[in-house]
């Protein structure tokens, strides 16, 4: 096994809204009301993947030559968790193939982040969930992540994770 995961490139940006899109689509098929907006992603989402392109913040996770996943990864984010002093990476946009689904790579690529976070200095990994996404919210804290606190988003009620990784 190779995993790894490697930014991506600009000719990416449909690749990532697919993978979100199908996230959604596996969502709503479990009818769970988490991600909806992807489905048909209003332009300010766009607009937000398009920066995270231009700030080289996505990545794409595979496993030799076969995609797995992706996200985003943010060395600060004042808009979800004001402004913190600590050194941290936050995670953003996190999925798997769907396809794959119960097959761990999602544990696997936090555990890549993790090492990248680590040798780039920083002391935690943060990310939110939506608070009522209960199996999510679990899968994390299994995962290692502790709740540290809640935020609203666009009208999104969302809970706030971090894990201590030095």
């Amino acid at each position: 096994m190779d995993l790894y995961f490697r930014p991506t490139q600009t000719n990416e940006i449909d690749l990532v809204l697919q993978l979100l899109k199908d996230a959604a689509l596996w969502l709503h098929e479990k009818q769970i009301d988490y991600w909806q907006d992807w489905l048909n992603p209003p332009p300010a989402f766009i607009n937000w993947i398009q920066q995270g392109f231009t700030k080289h913040e996505f990545y794409l996770a595979y496993n030799n030559e076969d995609l797995i996943g992706c996200f985003r990864l943010k060395w600060e984010d004042e808009a979800f968790w004001g402004k913190r002093n600590e050194p941290a990476g936050y995670i953003h946009s996190f999925t798997t193939v769907r396809k794959l689904a119960g097959q761990r790579w999602g544990e696997r690529i936090l555990a890549l982040i993790e090492t990248y976070c680590q040798r780039a200095g920083k002391d935690y990994i943060r990310l939110d969930c939506g608070s009522g996404v209960t199996n999510l919210r679990k899968y994390y804290e299994d995962y290692g992540f502790q709740k540290v606190g809640e935020t609203t988003i666009r009208g999104e009620e969302l809970t706030l994770y971090e894990k201590r990784i030095r």
